[in-house]
């Protein structure tokens, strides 16, 4: 019992979302109506429920309550507040749990009326023969059936309804067939509401009215069970088949009956109705793509299939009872260790099956193996006649169930999707000559050359627009050329979307054909939306490289291009795997080649992957940019373009080198465009016969001559003796040009050097070349004088203990600390004790001399240095 408890709380929500639903339409209703329904509405107690105490009382309270809905629809067409509060405690007498979309207001309203329908025409006892509440009593009752008949009223013996009588759930399921048997039977005398259910049906005011418009539109077929499948399946067929025959007759004759937009309108409802068709197919193994037309071909051929077999009977089908047995393993239709579950068509192969995973779980389809192999099937039967009648139509069970014959032929022979003669191409059969209409391949000779043309028409076109775009941006200025391009892609797509939805609604190319026209349009549209995304990203990247903050053929337009065909590349490879992927491929092993071969691109492709991140490295490190002058190596010159694998640079002989990338990175880069000043370094050298106070001369003018100089930075002059040459006094001269350009650099340095030349001719000395001087003379003997007074000196230090070996002594070197004359006395640095303020320091760390800071004289004092080992 515990398998009833959720399907009546669905009832119960049910019934109170409709209340709730009334509710909101009786609150936005005009204050007039809302006065009048109140005025009409004396129910003394409009919160009492419907009676189901017992199988008496239920079937009482149910009649009474459905003969006051009616009595008021029929005398006004609507209900009032009472009428509406009768219209569900009718339908709290009803176990609608286990019946297909129970929280329709169409649905219970149809059984309802239903069951109205049947009573009214069958024999009821009298009500003290029916079990009263007295009698229910003692439990001993716990289900009543009205005689002759299979509806019964059960006790429900779990959930929030324990102990209630309700019309039970298998009887409501099946009162559409109960009434089918029976509406031949005329009414009783007393009857109520005879002819009520077509009057409901025909009436277009009311809200289940509305309803049934939109199920019909959006309501998928009931796939909760193998006969609401097969049911569902072979009722949208029929009505489909029904109005295209109709609609395709009207127009035929002479003059019409009907025009071609309503002939429209019906292919339109028609089509919907195929479609509804083929959500009971489990189309999961056929391309996404190619769902839509093989789901249609396949519903087709299906019901080719069954118009020429006798159709079961239902009660062989399982229904929603069946099911939940065979779930809880008690002996069926189906086998209780079966999984899926699956019911075979009887002395066939094709089955309906339970959906275990994905989306439509829980779901019974045509199994994905009746669909791939229905085609086969068809072709086997085709021959075959249609049958004759079908045992159970009489009775009701397939009523609505019509054969088309010759349906499936006619739909793959002719242009236009149901209906030719609604369109254009339809009227040009007339005039096609017979050989035309002959079939081969599976289409008419006819189709086969119109598919011909259409596909020589979409290539002429693409190359057309191709030139006629590229012609446009070749006249077109930057970025204006890439978007014109973008076009391209765009343009052809449209044009094979066009003729695709032309070759399959208006050709009407069907089977394997048009299979391969989806795949290979949805292919070219697939390369068609790469191309598109690829050429937005290189008009983007160009758009932004064409500002004035970016140099055109600099490193950052560089990497906006690389990013942008990247980016581009990554985007169409997506686009395209996704896309085959819905049209079937397996990508797996695509990917997987691509792996291996990746791996040997990537091998073979090496040095560009390393030269384009060495490109990257320049990017982010930025040692130069485009026109930056610099050397490398033993190479100079100007930057020019870095690109994706080199960087090119124009010589100082005009020459371009081409370096690349990962190599340039790699090199010492001296970037002169980042000096601020620009250096002058080189060393003179002056004939040792140069007298010393002349090689100060030489040194001061020299001096003078660079503070002097307008284009010299005076913090940073160097003229200083710095050594003896193997053949000159030499002098270092390192000095800063105030400039930045390279040929002013060179006309300072020119300018100074002369001044120099200048200065040293002045000074009476000549410049030291490369020479050896021969000395040739008598060896003096040595100074005895001197020679005996350093002896003694030094004897003296022996003897008194003041040898001053292996170091001077404290005292000695505290008495010789600065004794000697630097600067040499008469100069001006002599005359001038702040001789270090005249030039700026130049230290060769920024951080500060430990020996000068305070901190360190305090500890030079705490540990005093030990004494030089001089």
């Amino acid at each position: 019992m515990q398998v009833l408890k959720r399907p009546l709380l669905r009832s119960s929500s049910a019934l109170f979302l409709g209340t709730v639903f009334l509710s909101l339409v009786l609150a936005l209703s005009p204050p007039v109506a809302r006065a009048q329904d109140a005025a009409a509405d004396s129910d003394p107690n409009p919160l009492r429920p419907a009676d189901t105490s017992s199988p008496r009382d239920t079937l009482h309270s149910f009649l009474v309550n459905v003969d006051e809905v009616i009595a008021e629809w029929r005398r006004r067409d609507g209900l009032s507040l009472r009428g509406e509060r009768a219209y569900f405690r009718a339908a709290e007498t009803l176990d609608l749990s286990t019946t297909p979309h129970s929280d329709s207001w169409l649905v219970q309203s149809q059984r309802m009326l239903f069951l109205k329908e049947i009573l009214d025409r069958i024999e009821l006892p009298p009500y003290r023969d029916i079990p009263g509440v007295r009698e229910v009593a003692d439990g001993t009752i716990r289900r009543w059936t009205v005689p002759d008949t299979r509806i019964t009223i059960a006790r429900i013996e779990d959930g929030p309804r324990a102990g209630e009588f309700l019309f039970s759930a298998d009887s409501v399921q099946r009162l559409d067939r109960f009434y089918r048997h029976i509406r031949h039977l005329p009414y009783k005398p007393e009857a109520t509401a005879a002819g009520i259910y077509e009057d409901f049906l025909s009436s277009l005011n009311t809200a289940e009215a509305v309803e049934q418009k939109v199920r019909n539109q959006l309501k998928p077929v009931d796939t909760s069970n193998p006969r609401s499948t097969l049911l569902g399946f072979l009722d949208s067929v029929s009505r489909a088949q029904t109005l295209v025959i109709e609609a395709d007759t009207a127009i035929a004759v002479s003059p019409p009956t009907m025009t071609k937009q309503q002939a429209l309108e019906i292919e339109t409802m028609a089509d919907n109705l195929l479609r509804r068709a083929s959500g009971t197919l489990d189309l999961s193994e056929v391309p996404e793509a190619l769902r839509q037309g093989v789901g249609v071909e396949a519903v087709l051929q299906l019901k080719e299939i069954f118009d020429r077999m006798q159709l079961p009977h239902l009660d062989r089908v399982p229904d929603a009872q069946m099911v939940e047995a065979a779930r809880q393993g008690v002996s069926g239709s189906f086998s209780p260790s079966a999984a899926p579950l699956r019911w075979m068509y009887p002395n066939t192969e094709i089955e309906i099956v339970e959906i275990i995973e994905g989306e439509r779980r829980g779901e019974f389809l045509f199994s994905a193996k009746t669909v791939r192999r229905v085609s086969d099937f068809y072709e086997a039967i085709r021959n075959i006649p249609y049958r004759r009648g079908n045992p159970g139509t009489e009775l009701g069970e397939y009523e609505s169930i019509v054969k088309a014959e010759g349906f499936y032929d006619h739909y793959v022979s002719t242009p236009g999707y149901l209906i030719p003669r609604a369109h254009f191409l339809g009227g040009l059969l007339k005039v096609l000559p017979a050989w035309s209409l002959r079939s081969a391949g599976g289409q008419t000779l006819w189709q086969w050359i119109a598919l011909f043309l259409c596909a020589s028409a979409v290539a002429v076109a693409a190359y057309i627009v191709f030139r006629v775009f590229k012609r446009l941006a070749a006249r077109a200025r930057p970025p204006l050329d890439d978007w014109l391009m973008v076009l391209v892609p765009l343009i052809v797509m449209a044009l094979v979307i066009a003729v695709r939805n032309f070759i399959d609604d208006d050709l009407n190319i069907t089977g394997s054909t048009l299979s391969a026209v989806i795949a290979v349009t949805q292919t070219t549209v697939l390369i068609l939306i790469a191309w598109v995304v690829w050429s937005v990203l290189k008009a983007i990247a160009e758009t932004m490289i064409a500002s004035p903050r970016i140099v055109e053929r600099g490193l950052d337009a560089s990497l906006l291009r690389i990013i942008a065909g990247l980016l581009g590349l990554i985007a169409g490879v997506w686009i395209l795997l996704d896309g085959l992927q819905g049209l079937g491929a397996d990508i797996v092993p695509l990917l997987a080649g691509l792996g291996v071969g990746g791996l040997a691109v990537a091998l073979a492709v090496r040095p560009t992957l390393e030269n384009l991140i060495g490109g990257l490295i320049l990017y982010f490190d930025k040692p130069v940019r485009v026109g930056d002058f610099c050397s490398f190596g033993d190479q100079m010159g100007t930057v020019e373009n870095i690109g994706l694998r080199s960087t090119f640079i124009r010589a100082l002989d005009q020459t371009v080198i081409a370096v690349p990338n990962a190599k340039f990175a790699d090199m010492e880069i001296i970037n002169w465009a980042r000096c601020e000043q620009m250096l002058i370094d080189t060393t003179i050298g002056l004939r040792y016969e140069t007298d010393t106070d002349q090689l100060r001369h030489v040194l001061v003018k020299t001096r003078e001559m660079f503070h002097a100089h307008p284009k010299i930075d005076r913090d940073t002059v160097r003229v200083r003796f710095a050594g003896y040459g193997a053949s000159s006094f030499d002098i270092r001269i390192r000095v800063y040009a105030l400039t930045r350009e390279w040929n002013e650099y060179h006309a300072i340095r020119e300018d100074v050097f002369l001044r120099v030349n200048n200065i040293v001719k002045a000074s009476g000395t000549r410049f030291a070349l490369p020479s050896q001087t021969l000395y040739m003379g008598r060896d003096d003997a040595l100074d005895e004088e001197r020679s005996d007074a350093a002896i003694a000196e030094v004897k003296s230090w022996r003897r008194s203990g003041r040898l001053p070996f292996p170091r001077l002594s404290a005292a000695k070197m505290n008495q010789l600390e600065a004794t000697l004359d630097y600067p040499p006395q008469g100069s001006v640095d002599a005359a001038i004790t702040k001789a270090s303020e005249s030039e700026a320091p130049e230290p060769l760390s920024a951080e500060t001399d430990p020996e000068s800071s305070d901190e360190a004289k305090a500890q030079a004092q705490a540990n005093p240095k030990p004494q030089s080992a001089e």
